[in-house]
């Protein structure tokens, strides 16, 4: 939140120096910014109002982080999808073998 805040703050910073008679035609052509913006600014004020610490170099350290830790646990399911392609390989030759199997010995049997 604390990225959308920075990247947005400027558009609230343009907002306050627009002369008062353009001001809602501005607000209309940047309501989606003013609407981001706002939405970070009501989380921030929550964390702040909660005791927690604003402070954005601990958070990019926290989302390098978490996102080490999700290219890792995606490198594990890929390795796991391939465990199972290999699996489900091996089930296949297997069933397919049994039956090869059954119907030898049918037609051992009917000889």
């Amino acid at each position: 939140m604390w990225a959308q805040y920075q990247k947005y703050k400027s558009v609230r910073q343009k907002l306050d120096k627009v002369a008062p008679a353009k001001q809602e035609q501005f607000e209309q052509r940047h309501s989606a910014d003013l609407a981001l913006l706002d939405a970070a600014v009501r989380y921030l004020d929550t964390l702040k109002a909660s005791g927690e610490s604003i402070t954005p170099k601990a958070w990019r350290a926290e989302v390098q982080r978490l996102t080490a830790e999700k290219e890792a646990d995606y490198l594990t399911m890929r390795s796991m999808r391939e465990d199972i392609k290999a699996v489900e390989t091996l089930k296949k030759t297997a069933d397919r073998l049994a039956r090869e199997g059954q119907t030898q010995r049918r037609e051992e049997q009917e000889r």
